[in-house]
């Protein structure tokens, strides 16, 4: 798994697991294969701390994985260990167990994705 950052031509940030896409030919990067893809978005709380969220790429698709042209990319950057462990329990959280059956593993709970991507990942000091 290669999570990285990248930065759009719009101004998006996406943490993704994220694969090239290159002309055989030319060996030309042409694209990127992302993986669970999540937006990232910002916001400030009346203390001034910073907060980072996830949000799906486009909330009007279940699809989890797509390709990007090579030439939206502009940046693409190596994301921090704590962004890349908030990501993962995301988009791969851990079976929870049921209390009533011992140390086995109950099935993942099913629940829209919108839906747990509202609350904060990450607070950080801000700068």
């Amino acid at each position: 798994m290669t999570v990285k950052v990248l930065c759009t031509a719009i101004g998006q940030q996406i943490v993704a697991d994220t694969k090239q896409i290159e002309n055989k030919e030319t060996n030309e990067i042409v694209g990127y294969w992302l993986s669970q893809p999540r937006t990232i978005q910002y916001n400030r709380d009346e203390d001034g701390n910073l907060g980072v969220n996830f949000g799906l790429y486009c909330m009007v698709s279940d699809e989890a994985e797509f390709s990007i042209r090579g030439d939206h990319v502009v940046a693409i950057l190596e994301p921090r260990q704590d962004v890349v462990d908030a990501w993962k329990s995301m988009v791969y959280p851990e079976p929870v167990a049921d209390e009533g059956l011992g140390d086995s593993p109950a099935d993942p709970i099913e629940e829209p994705v919108a839906e747990v991507e509202e609350a904060p990942v990450e607070e950080v000091a801000a700068a």
